[in-house]
């Protein structure tokens, strides 16, 4: 099946959810009129990454107001919508680093709750509080749309080469990575994401965020920027489509999803898989 695809690459002011989402609706509008079908917006696009505890009180249920707003635009385009923001648990008091997928009728279809949350503390000049503000989600799943099998992985997911596997095994023919990485990691974002989309033959739409952030760290002035640098992969690890670096940007591309099933019958890689020797990998400490 042939559509467009499309990495909405933006920047975000720092805890201003309305403003943030304003800029997100303008984009969808732009994305539509190029025909795109499935749209993905950055990591914590409503928010901006760097809010520390703010993020509890900027923090929504999914399905929730914005969520809402975005279904309006998904409905009028007759777009899928991935979207990153903080989702309020049902706990009180608990939150997760969450992508919500909006369908074209306007509502959630599924949500991701990041499982991998970074903290950097001792790697040069970048401060991650991210496991002290959000609690890690215990689920990998694959969600079937009208398009395909749909996976969502949010930025520190990536560098577990376990989670890109396991939900190729459970069909994900697209995967949708929203991302706020530092430019620090461009020689990861590329190299990874290329191998990734390579080994486990599928389609890649990776929206990484851009800008700077200035925020405090208990006392410590602190900045973080990311890069930009969005990039959709087809099934055999090759770039179709990529942004700008640190400026915003909307990258549109045509995907097939047959291409799937035809790389992994052309790679065999998913087919030679041994998993009798790979019983190391799965142990629990």
């Amino acid at each position: 099946m042939k559509f467009k695809v499309a990495c909405l690459q933006m920047g975000t002011k720092l805890g201003d959810k309305q403003a943030n989402l304003s800029k997100m609706i303008s984009m969808l509008d732009d994305a539509a009129k190029q025909d795109v079908k499935l749209a993905v917006f950055p990591e914590l696009a409503l928010t901006g990454f760097s809010c520390g505890e703010k993020h509890f009180e900027l923090s929504e249920p999914i399905p929730g107001p914005t969520t809402e707003a975005i279904g309006r635009k998904a409905k009028e385009h007759g777009m899928y919508v991935v979207v990153g923001m903080p989702e309020k648990g049902n706990i009180a008091g608990v939150i997760y680093n969450a992508a919500a997928l909006v369908a074209p009728d306007g509502k959630v279809i599924a949500k991701y709750r990041k499982s991998h949350l970074a903290l950097y503390l001792h790697w040069g000049d970048i401060i991650c509080e991210e496991q002290e503000i959000f609690r890690r989600g215990n689920e990998l799943s694959v969600f079937k749309t009208e398009l395909g099998n749909i996976g969502i992985l949010i930025c520190q997911d990536s560098d577990f080469p376990e989670t890109w596997r396991t939900i190729a095994l459970k069909g994900a023919e697209i995967v949708t990575f929203p991302s706020a990485s530092p430019p620090g990691f461009k020689y990861m974002w590329y190299n990874e994401l290329t191998a990734m989309a390579y080994q486990n033959s599928f389609y890649i739409i990776a929206t990484n965020k851009v800008g700077k952030e200035s925020y405090d760290f208990h006392g410590i002035k602190a900045e973080l920027e990311s890069f930009g640098g969005s990039i959709i992969l087809d099934p055999l690890g090759q770039i179709i489509k990529n942004a700008k670096e640190f400026e915003e940007d909307i990258i549109v591309a045509e995907i097939n999803t047959d291409e799937v099933a035809k790389n992994r019958w052309a790679t065999k890689l998913l087919r030679d898989r041994r998993p009798e020797l790979y019983k190391e990998i799965c142990k629990m400490e």
